[in-house]
């Protein structure tokens, strides 16, 4: 043992200061430190690439912003439906899907996006949705599955419809040791849907706060209509419903430069 006015070394390696006590980092505290360390890295990348994003682009105008259901495998025979509204300082703007399971490995759904249902504006928008038939393949192993997917449909405006499309491919792991689930993938979106035709990045984080409270950060890149990230608090409110509550900063200029969302969700 080393002692000294100021700090005490005692036998297993921990120094006494004052009142605190200080532990050495051992290599099992390893991956308990690297999982905040891959949040924060993962935060800051996803809003320093939608700062670039917007100052490259600033005068772009209000343009739509949509939320996209979770991409997801649904077993056979379930039914998975999400609700989020968008919530501007004039304006909500509703977003609701719901996928069925179908065969092994297959599932199919319908979601109804950037419906606008409340507005202070003068004039306000008029219910223009956009409405999209979704189609999935997943292929899955012990923890890690492959999805293929693709959503097709028409977006509702006065000047005229219009079919949109968005394909993509995700690979998605969960690591049980921390229970984080990680996605990664790439996708395509005609200009319909994205206000130009687009090729990007998704990266999807979702990991254990405390007890059954999750944070998810979710971020698409480019300069679109699907460009931005998003943060949400999950829990789990009653048995199979879940709520959610966060925020969203689109890339494009949509009026306001943060989004809040509130989603309900049921499997």
């Amino acid at each position: 043992m080393i002692d000294s006015p100021f700090f005490k070394v005692q036998p297993d390696g921990s120094v006494d200061i004052g009142t605190m006590n200080v532990k050495p980092v051992t290599k099992q505290d390893f991956p308990r430190l690297r999982r905040p360390f891959a949040v924060w890295l993962f935060v800051a990348f996803a809003l320093g690439t939608n700062a670039a994003a917007k100052d490259s682009g600033a005068t772009s105008g209000r343009k739509a912003a949509r939320n996209l259901p979770d991409i997801d495998a649904t077993e056979p025979d379930a039914v998975y439906i999400e609700h989020e509204t968008n919530i501007f300082h004039n304006a909500a703007v509703a977003n609701l899907s719901a996928n069925i399971g179908l065969a092994p490995g297959w599932d199919a759904g319908l979601s109804v996006l950037n419906a606008q249902f409340a507005s202070t504006a003068s004039p306000a928008a008029s219910f223009q949705p956009d409405i999209l038939v979704n189609l999935e393949k997943h292929w899955t192993a012990e923890n890690v599955q492959v999805i293929a997917g693709m959503q097709n449909g028409l977006g509702i405006a006065a000047s005229g419809n219009a079919f949109m499309n968005l394909a993509y491919l995700e690979y998605q792991r969960h690591l049980p040791d921390w229970d984080v689930d990680i996605d990664t993938g790439l996708y395509y979106a005609n200009a319909a849907l994205a206000n130009h035709d687009s090729a990007g990045l998704h990266l999807n984080v979702e990991l254990p706060v405390s007890g059954e409270l999750r944070f998810d950060a979710d971020y698409w890149s480019g300069f679109n209509a699907l460009g931005g990230t998003t943060f949400r608090l999950l829990y789990p409110l009653y048995r199979n419903w879940r709520v959610g509550l966060g925020v969203q900063c689109p890339t494009l200029d949509v009026g306001d430069p943060v989004v809040g969302v509130l989603g309900v969700y049921w499997r």
